[in-house]
C-alpha cells in the first residue's frame, strides 16, 4: 500500500527502528520540501534531541533513499492556494494542506503524520496516524 509520509511521520521515523524499517521496506512518498522541514526540525526543533548539520544531513539523506518524490508544479501550488478559503485553510496550516495536495497527487493510498487533526477536510486520502 503506497503512503505519503508528510515531515511529522519523516521525523517520528528517526526516532522509531520500527517506522523506520517500514520506510525502508515499503518506500514512502513525500515532496522535497519535507526534506527541508526534517533538517529544521533535527537541528532546532523542540525535539528532546537536535543534531548539528552534519548529523541532519546524514539522517536526512538516508531518509530520502527510501523515499519517491512528488512535487507540485508553481500552477499546482497556486491552483491549491485559490482553494485555501474554501478549505479553510490560512496561516501555518498551509504546510499541511499542500502535504494533503501533494498526496493526493501522488496517489498515495495513505497520508501518514503525528497528527491526525492537522489534515481534516483536507483530502480525500485516508489518514493514518502514527
Amino acid at each position: 500500500m503506497s503512503a505519503y509520509w508528510d515531515s511529522s511521520a519523516l521525523i517520528e521515523a528517526c526516532n522509531s527502528p520500527s517506522l523506520r524499517a517500514r520506510l525502508h521496506l515499503d518506500r514512502g512518498l513525500t515532496r522535497t520540501h519535507s526534506l527541508a522541514e526534517v533538517f529544521s526540525t533535527l537541528t532546532g526543533g523542540n525535539l528532546a534531541f537536535r543534531l548539528d548539520a552534519d548529523g541532519a544531513s546524514r539522517t536526512v539523506a538516508s531518509l530520502a533513499a527510501d523515499l519517491d518524490f512528488h512535487d507540485l508544479t508553481a500552477t499546482e501550488v497556486l491552483q491549491a492556494l485559490k482553494e485555501a478559503r474554501r478549505k479553510g485553510v490560512r496561516g501555518g496550516r498551509v504546510h499541511d494542506y499542500l502535504h494533503a495536495v501533494a498526496a493526493e497527487k501522488s496517489g498515495a493510498e495513505k497520508l501518514l503524520t503525528l497528527d491526525k487533526n492537522d489534515f481534516s477536510d483536507l483530502t480525500k486520502v485516508e489518514i493514518e496516524q502514527i
